[in-house]
């Protein structure tokens, strides 16, 4: 789910609707913020609540020469100054060795004349100033769940679906409490993972001090796990605000390919609305503080929407048609950006 909706929210890449009318700010857009940034910052935002861009200024801290990514779950903020803001953040390879990855500080977005700043993209969360919750903070329980299931069916797998069964020993006690444990050692690799014997040969010397086995069934444990399954995979969906699983490739059951192409139509407005744009307008906002900076405004930025229902060579006419209405290749524009850098 949140592989999709970060393809989703990247879309087919950020652009202006006025770049025609501005190409050198939406040429110098496009050399400070690369797709690969982009990409890693929204995945940063949506996974983890939390992402930062890098700002890398010239020696004067006139103009902001690059824009890169840096991993959140590396990035520790300090404590607060007296107004309640943050000022430095500090990062480290490694939080669990800082002997040997000694934390380097870094400076808030406009806070220092220095040649690195921090600017972070976090959501406002009422009562944390430091972090963010995720947004689907809520369906957590349900990964959990999710994860417990598949651990115990995979056991059972390598049980040969055998269950719990308890082996009774009915001739007393056997040996020392080390001899036993040898016993009860031998018996488990035999009988147990996906090889184990289905044959139990037993030598007893009466019938009344003959092994037992004994099973602890667990009743109706199909329907069980189908309804385990399927109860964490809708808490997990409604968690992310997934309006239809198949906007983010989860098929449902008795669904037709005659309703499908409507159903993605009708819920992907819905979702893009309530669970994509927000997203686009957070990474949006820092983007144009950054430009500002370089005196870079009036651009009305967005991510291009990435249509489900619509095939390649669609979306390769598509821009094709808005390459040409824009009467300018970004590569020359990039060139011309350079010459005038030179």
């Amino acid at each position: 789910i949140i592989n999709n909706m970060c393809r989703l929210i990247y879309g087919r890449g950020l652009s202006a609707l006025n770049a025609s009318k501005k190409p050198n700010q939406y040429a110098s857009m496009l050399a400070l913020f690369t797709p690969e940034t982009l990409r890693a910052t929204i995945s940063s935002s949506k996974m983890l609540g939390d992402a930062y861009f890098q700002v890398i200024y010239n020696k004067k801290h006139t103009k902001i020469e690059k824009v890169s990514f840096i991993t959140a779950d590396l990035v520790r903020p300090e404590k607060c100054n007296y107004e309640g803001n943050i000022e430095g953040y500090y990062y480290s390879d490694n939080w669990e060795d800082t002997k040997k990855f000694p934390p380097k500080r870094i400076p808030a977005f406009g806070t220092s004349k220095e040649d690195i700043e921090l600017l972070r993209i976090k959501p406002f969360t009422v009562g944390l100033k430091y972090y963010s919750p995720v947004d689907y903070q809520g369906c957590l329980p349900y990964t959990v769940l999710e994860e417990e299931i598949a651990d115990y069916l995979i056991n059972e797998v390598q049980n040969h679906f055998s269950g719990t069964k308890v082996i009774n020993f009915n001739n007393g006690q056997v040996g020392t409490d080390e001899q036993r444990e040898q016993l009860k050692n031998r018996i488990l690799s035999k009988l147990s993972g996906s090889t184990g014997e289905k044959t139990i040969i037993s030598f007893n010397s009466n019938v009344e001090s003959r092994t037992t086995i004994d099973d602890v069934p667990l009743n109706d444990a199909p329907q069980h796990y189908e309804y385990l399954s399927k109860e964490a995979e809708q808490k997990i969906l409604i968690g992310h605000n997934v309006t239809s699983p198949m906007l983010v490739g989860v098929v449902t059951d008795n669904q037709g390919f005659s309703s499908n192409a409507d159903e993605i139509e009708v819920s992907a407005k819905y979702f893009y609305n309530t669970s994509i744009k927000p997203f686009q307008d957070l990474i949006i906002e820092a983007i144009e503080r950054i430009l500002a900076f370089n005196g870079v405004t009036g651009l009305d930025l967005y991510f291009k929407r990435l249509n489900l229902l619509e095939s390649v060579e669609e979306n390769n006419q598509k821009q094709e048609e808005e390459s040409d209405s824009y009467g300018f290749s970004l590569s020359s524009q990039l060139q011309d950006l350079s010459l005038i850098h030179i």
